[in-house]
């Protein structure tokens, strides 16, 4: 698929999600779901957040790409002008934005069923050994491999986009076009994401570590081991 078939199905895709509805219990759950696994992340990256140089980038991944924030008012952007955005924005900004997508969404959908797996103990404070069982439960470990995949493909799409003049200066001239034509939200996650990601000498390098870090946990998880996260 090109980025434009793909950024619809994402779509598709996230406005299928069941916190769109009208289950309050469920989407209390989820939110302490997701509140517990951004403490952990916090914790198991935190060296990146405390560097100058990588933590504006560590706190996008983990609010925006992996907590969602935002993440509606851009899906909306998307449905309601795709085409224009994809006539206005370069083609590798595009490909960017698709991968960004579907790594959230993908996040989120296994975050939902996570929930729908732990339920009622997420009415209470959540502990790691009912999240790791709960993490075994539900299994789809390739769909764990594949949002660790998508994440890591994230950095060579932002490298490309820092080394090419040409691209940035493209997409910037088109900030007002954008904002006029109706995407505007997509546009300043964008740069926002491009902005965060610019001052590190390789994102590549930084989103593969992420990836080989949150692999290992995820293996000594499914390892049983008495301490995962540490």
């Amino acid at each position: 698929m090109d980025a434009g078939e793909r950024l619809q199905h994402g779509l598709e895709r996230f406005f299928a999600l069941r916190q769109h509805g009208e289950d309050v219990q469920f989407n209390l759950r989820l939110t302490m779901l997701q509140g517990f696994q951004r403490d952990r992340l916090l914790d198991t990256h935190q060296h990146l957040l405390e560097s100058p140089a990588t933590a504006p980038a560590a706190q996008f991944l983990i609010d925006d790409v992996y907590g969602g924030r935002d993440l509606k008012p851009v899906a909306i952007d998307i449905r309601r002008a795709l085409a224009k955005a994809m006539s206005l924005l370069p083609q590798k900004v595009m490909n960017t934005s698709a991968t960004v997508l579907e790594a959230a969404i993908l996040t989120q959908e296994l975050d939902e069923a996570m929930t729908e797996v732990l339920g009622d103990h997420l009415d209470q404070p959540l502990r790691d050994d009912l999240w790791c069982s709960a993490y075994r439960a539900l299994g789809r470990e390739d769909l764990r491999a594949l949002q660790l995949s998508l994440i890591e493909e994230i950095g060579p799409h932002v490298d490309r986009y820092v080394r090419s003049r040409m691209i940035q200066a493209t997409f910037r001239l088109v900030r007002r076009p954008a904002h006029a034509a109706g995407f505007g939200n997509l546009y300043d996650f964008l740069d926002l994401g491009f902005g965060v990601m610019k001052g590190i000498p390789s994102c590549a390098v930084l989103l593969r570590d992420v990836a080989q870090t949150e692999q290992k946990i995820m293996q000594r998880v499914l390892d049983q081991h008495p301490l995962p996260f540490d």
